[in-house]
């Protein structure tokens, strides 16, 4: 009952409407007394038919007998007169909905729909049926139903144009864009054109000079304002005060309409009065499109700028110095880690979320930018309230204040904190390679030196007629000289470039065996546990190599857990398919299925500062003598040598866990080698010794001459091709070092091998075979001998190759 009585009332309020607007259209008939020029109940029925919907047609068809029914026409002539002003409001609230079902005149589809088709077939249809109806009746003279028609149609268009429009944008409430001033503006609008609509068509002025002006142009300027400033509202309500006006001069017989004839006048006003309604009403279509579409450009660039500082996780701030200010969006917020509800608003509240030691720093970047009124562009540390430290960096400029008034900034935030992590792993990693560089060049020299000091005290050893005293001291002189050989081979096992042996192991077998040693090194307070994989974890690698991995690793456990502990040892087979969180920052590790050895301790632990030094030859943590600082640098030497990967994870307090990745491999087990066998060497074979080092050339030479050689020595290249030219017998083999001023021994190789081919050769060097190899000095299977080496290793070399085929490694 409660929505009929609602119907009913509101179809009683659309009749009561469209009656009273029907007597003012009726009051200006033309044409009998039903026919006028201006009808602006078709405006009424089209606009509450589109807004309110079909149903309410009967409204309309109420409204419209009740206002015929009270003419002189005859009660079925105002029926058919009420029916065709209800099939013309129908028909032309169909197809304006059929523009959408909120038909908006500030769209240009809308207005073509009612210009174009609304208005005119809406109008054709009252217009033809109320004339027929008229005519049948006897109200209507036949030879007027031609200029009848005329009239009816205008009137119905001019109706729909002005009235419709009107009704349809200012129903509806809508915010005013322009705050109080819009009323007052729209007021003196509409007074102006008044005036504006007085002076052209009521002709106030009857100068000869002003009647060559034509005043009708003065009413679009109007017009076009009011639909560039308020839209179809504006519009509308012009074309609707202009409307009045003509109207009430025209119907007067006053203005410029006035023809010879009714039809002339008729036409000529509402010529004019349709194309001010079509001009404001298209004006203000283009004008809302282009706004929309700015607008929607605009919310689009916003929209992709900020999903693309979000994407780039970049928080959005301003700062007004002059108020003490700041503003955040909700990524800063995130950055800085605050709740939803908590806010920085003041420039203190921010410096006390910087972390400590960079508030001063903070506070004179941006004071030196207000200063200079350029830019801002620093990176510095926060505090978060969790206690976490991330870098932010912060790039912004001044905004220029009033003058007097202190300016401003705004500027972009970025979290760069993984950044900063990766850029200081990626200086390690070059500080490591320097150093590695600069270890292998030391270990050469040193390689050198070495040779003579160990070979001379062979020599001095092997003397029967030395006092007591002083063997004592070459001793001390020999075994200083085999600590200095293995801190060497540290150095170069941490710099990759010591000799490996690998071969295809089982690292279940290889941590499993080596077991006991790790229990003996630890002592009884330590606990050693091991979880190793189901399955065989089959690597190529050395195994005496590992084992020293595994025995650095345990001897830095002890030292870390001197009141006892549990070091764990696990493998696991595991495959890397990309960038993972448990990887450091800034560590690529190439994709691929790789054996996983944990070693783990439950000691003191490092802090981060320790972190990233552990792996620096000669860094340590222990008191002087306690140790050389090489073990983990060897760790790191050998894992990378063995294309692994080697980091560490760590807190105080909290133990350290190394992770080794090692690649997987799917090769056979390698076959354990045979040890070689010394065989007797043919005495008196002749040797030719090239080497630019003095002392380890007369030591090399002096060990073959002991051991039944017999040897001729050259400084350099030049000299040994000299030598070998005028041997007066064949040379039997030619020791000679790779690195040599001039000519180089892979070059000298190439020219004895011209000169004397088949001479075996077999190369010397401080460098290792790997470094060798890396340079490009020296064949892939050429007979190579480190130094140092010691005069037995010599002999038993230069006999093996005399007396077999020629190995890639000839001795180490």
């Amino acid at each position: 009952m409660s929505r009929s009585l609602s119907y009913l009332l509101r179809v009683a309020g659309l009749a009561t409407v469209y009656y009273a607007a029907a007597r003012i259209g009726l009051s200006y008939a033309s044409i009998g007394h039903s026919i006028s020029l201006v009808w602006p109940p078709t405006g009424v029925a089209l606009a509450a038919l589109v807004a309110m919907g079909y149903r309410f047609w009967p409204g309309v068809a109420l409204g419209a007998f009740l206002a015929n029914a009270a003419t002189p026409v005859s009660l079925p002539a105002a029926a058919g007169i009420a029916i065709g002003n209800t099939l013309e409001a129908l028909a032309a609230a169909y197809l304006m909905r059929r523009a959408g079902p909120r038909p908006r005149l500030d769209v240009m589809r809308t207005v073509r729909t009612l210009v174009l088709a609304a208005a005119p077939l809406g109008a054709l249809a009252s217009a033809s049926l109320g004339v027929a109806t008229l005519w049948a009746s006897g109200e209507l003279p036949a030879q007027t139903v031609g200029s009848a028609l005329g009239v009816w149609w205008t009137g119905d268009v001019l109706g729909a144009l002005v009235v419709a429009p009107l009704l349809l944008v200012w129903a509806p409430a809508a915010p005013s864009r322009s705050g109080a001033r819009g009323p007052l503006e729209i007021a003196l609008l509409c007074l102006g054109t008044v005036v504006a609509a007085e002076l052209g068509l009521g002709q106030l002025f009857s100068y000869t000079i002003l009647r060559q002006v034509d005043y009708l142009y003065l009413l679009f300027p109007f017009v076009i304002w009011a639909a560039l400033r308020f839209s179809s509202r504006g519009a509308s309500l012009m074309t609707l005060t202009i409307s009045a006006v003509a109207v009430w001069h025209t119907t007067r017989g006053a203005g410029p309409f006035v023809a010879g004839t009714a039809t002339g006048t008729l036409f000529a006003a509402a010529c004019y009065l349709a194309i001010v309604a079509i001009t404001g009403l298209i004006l203000a279509a283009a004008v809302a499109h282009e706004r929309e579409s700015a607008t929607e450009a605009l919310r689009h660039r916003e929209e992709q700028l900020r999903v693309a500082l979000d994407a780039a996780r970049m928080g959005i701030w301003s700062w007004s110095a002059e108020e003490n200010r700041i503003t955040w969006d909700g990524t800063m917020r995130q950055l800085y880690g605050l709740a939803p509800q908590e806010r920085v608003t003041t420039y203190e509240e921010f410096l006390n979320r910087v972390y400590p030691e960079d508030r001063e720093f903070v506070d004179a970047s941006i004071r030196r930018a207000l200063a200079d009124g350029g830019r801002l562009d620093y990176e510095f540390r926060i505090l978060l309230p969790d206690g976490r430290i991330r870098w932010i960096a912060d790039q912004g400029r001044v905004l220029p204040g009033a003058p007097g008034r202190l300016p401003g900034m705004t500027g972009v935030c970025l979290d760069v904190s993984e950044r900063r992590l990766a850029e200081d792993h990626l200086r390690q990693a070059h500080r490591m390679e320097s150093v590695g560089r600069l270890a292998g060049g030391v270990a050469h020299e040193s390689n050198n030196q070495m040779s003579v000091v160990i070979g001379a005290t062979d020599f001095i050893l092997r003397r029967t007629d030395l006092p007591e005293a002083v063997r004592e001291d070459v001793e001390h002189i020999r075994r200083a000289a085999d600590r200095t050989a293995a801190v060497t081979a540290q150095l170069l096992a941490f710099s990759r470039r010591q000799v490996l042996k690998p071969q295809v192991i089982d690292l279940n077998d290889l941590v499993s065996h080596f077991e006991t040693v790790l229990r003996r090194i630890l002592g009884e307070d330590c606990t050693v546990l091991l979880r190793l994989a189901a399955e065989p974890v089959r690597v190529k690698a050395d195994p005496g190599q590992l084992e020293q991995v595994l025995l650095n690793l345990a001897l830095n456990a002890r030292d870390a857990m001197p009141r006892g502990g549990v070091l764990t040892l696990e493998t696991h087979s595991t495959e890397i398919t990309g960038a993972s969180a448990e990887f450091p920052p800034g560590v690529v590790v190439s994709p691929g299925h790789y054996a996983l050895l944990l070693v783990s301790d439950t000691g003191h632990g490092m802090d981060r500062a320790t972190l990233g030094h552990i792996f620096e030859p000669f860094f340590t943590t222990k008191g002087i003598g306690q140790g050389t600082g090489l073990g983990l640098s060897t760790v790191y030497g050998i894992v990378k040598q063995s294309d692994g990967y080697v980091w560490a994870i760590s807190e105080p307090a909290s133990g350290t866990t190394f992770k080794i990745y090692l690649p997987l491999t799917t090769e056979e087990f390698s076959p354990p080698r045979p040890s070689g066998e010394v065989r007797v060497a043919a005495a008196g074979q002749l040797i030719l010794v090239v080497e630019d080092e003095e002392m380890v050339r007369k030591m090399a030479g002096r060990a073959l001459l002991d051991a039944g050689y017999r040897v001729m020595e050259a400084e350099s290249a030049r000299q040994a091709l000299d030598l070998l030219a005028n041997a007066k017998e064949p040379c039997r083999l030619v020791l000679v070092d790779v690195v040599m001023p001039g000519m180089g021994g892979q070059e000298l190789a190439e020219k004895i091998a011209d000169l004397r081919p088949g001479i075996p050769i077999l190369f010397i060097s401080g460098y290792t075979d790997g470094e060798i190899l890396r340079r490009g000095l020296l064949e892939p299977d050429a007979a190579f001998l480190p130094k140092p080496f010691t005069a037995d290793t010599l002999v038993r070399t230069v006999r093996d190759l005399l007396e077999g085929p020629t190995p890639a490694h000839a001795g180490g």
